[in-house]
């Protein structure tokens, strides 16, 4: 069960929508290869209008923190980055770290 989730909101920025297609799905090997659950939702209503939310989930605080860990030192992630900071596909609007509540 999913314990931790990491949600971060993007707008894709004008003319960039298969350049931050592409991007996702760079990132989304990255991320799952160092051990996340990925998925990526798109709002429909309420929220921010027109962006998609790219999802990192964890079975647990240490398993987030495992991944955090090894993805400051991930050399494919390091050079991902550099080039998204270069074309910047798209503006990240909100992020937030989530923890389940066992009600």
């Amino acid at each position: 069960m999913t314990a931790v989730s990491n949600a971060n909101t993007w707008s894709v920025n004008e003319g960039k929508g298969e350049a931050f297609a592409a991007a996702i799905v760079t990132a989304k090997g990255i991320h799952e290869r160092l051990g996340a659950e990925v998925a990526v939702l798109q709002t429909q209503t309420g929220g921010i209008p027109a962006t998609l939310v790219y999802v990192t989930s964890f079975e647990s605080g240490a398993a987030y923190g495992a991944f955090i860990d090894a993805l400051g030192e991930d050399e494919e992630w390091q050079q991902f980055w550099a080039q998204a900071l270069i074309d910047r596909p798209a503006e990240l609007v909100q992020s937030a770290l989530y923890s389940v509540v066992e009600i």
